[in-house]
């Protein structure tokens, strides 16, 4: 796989399609990163291309933020039971073993989510690739004491962290 600022100059197409799926359901990223990619070799590290979608991402309007918040699924939600997620979010969430709930979780993880939604009005998201389902359900209790500016920058962050999670997959890292 090349790097992002080879893969851009080979073809802008193929960068887009490569990575428009870091940020979920939100190309928009990608696509304003295109530009500055092919201008500056830089970016070729891995880690100072993912730097530069957050900067994207965090200086957006907060409309753009917020339809990207709302764009994550409810961890071991409808979606994940329907097999309805994306191809990263299926393998995040399989990696901490929430394919494997029993109807005990399944019904745990829903009344988390709903509570966590109805007081912030957006999903929980959680870089949960690398955590366990007693890490992630923690998370849920901590986090569910904060406030709602709070928690938006903790979405925010978690969503940079899961975009830095799936550039490394891309790579096999």
């Amino acid at each position: 796989m090349k790097l992002p600022t080879d893969l851009a100059k080979n073809s802008s197409k193929d960068f887009i399609e490569t990575f428009e799926n870091v940020y979920e359901h939100s190309p928009w990223i990608v696509e304003q990163s295109l530009e500055l990619v092919l201008a500056n070799n830089e970016y070729n590290g891995l880690e100072v291309f993912h730097q530069l979608l957050c900067e994207i991402m965090l200086q957006a309007d907060s409309d753009l933020q917020d339809n990207l918040i709302l764009s994550h699924p409810m961890l071991a939600g409808k979606k994940a039971q329907n097999n309805e997620l994306t191809d990263f979010s299926t393998t995040e969430q399989k990696s901490a073993g929430l394919n494997d709930c029993n109807d005990s979780e399944i019904k745990l993880f829903e009344e988390l989510n709903h509570q966590y939604f109805i007081k912030f009005n957006f999903p929980f998201i959680m870089a949960v690739k690398e955590k366990n389902k007693s890490e992630i359900l923690l998370s849920f209790k901590i986090r569910q004491e904060n406030t709602v500016s709070q928690e938006r920058l903790n979405a925010l962050s978690e969503i940079n962290k899961i975009a830095w999670l799936r550039i490394k997959e891309i790579y096999g890292l």
